[in-house]
């Protein structure tokens, strides 16, 4: 299935063409917030510039998946939520459930609820989220770290 949706992405990834300009970038001050989103009409997780993240659900135990070794061109159009130091919890969240781990491939990916972050390339601005329900397998979360799955 994993190697399944990797195909898919790609695809998708190639057909629209979009890019999400530093999105992945580390940084020592990595926010991640709650904001309310108009579209959804409700509260997710977003990052300190307003993107929304995401999580995937073959991300088992709290160890991502979408990573270019593992499922190639996932992290193309789903790239990670990153940073250098500890996480800040912004307005909203549970500064217990926000934690960073180190990826396989050497970065260190931001996590909530065991939940490893990720952007979508085709959310071209903040506030959208083009990813939501994505294949029924990339969610919001909800300011709790639990999925939207509506």
């Amino acid at each position: 299935m994993a190697a399944l949706v990797g195909v898919l992405l790609l695809s998708v990834f190639v057909v629209s063409g979009a890019a999400v300009g530093g999105t992945a970038s580390p940084s020592a001050a990595t926010v991640v917030k709650v904001a309310f989103n108009k579209k959804l009409k409700k509260a997710i997780v977003v990052d300190g510039r307003g993107r929304t993240l995401y999580m995937f659900t073959a991300d088992a135990k709290g160890k991502p998946t979408c990573i270019t070794a593992l499922n190639p061109g996932c992290e193309q159009l789903w790239p990670p939520l990153t940073s250098k130091g500890t996480p800040v919890a912004g307005k909203g969240i549970i500064a217990s459930k926000l934690d960073v781990m180190k990826r396989s491939d050497g970065k260190r990916q931001v996590r909530y609820n065991r939940h490893p972050l990720y952007f979508y390339v085709n959310d071209p601005k903040p506030g959208a989220a083009n990813g939501q329900d994505f294949y029924g397998v990339w969610y919001v979360l909800s300011p709790k770290g639990t999925p939207i799955r509506k």
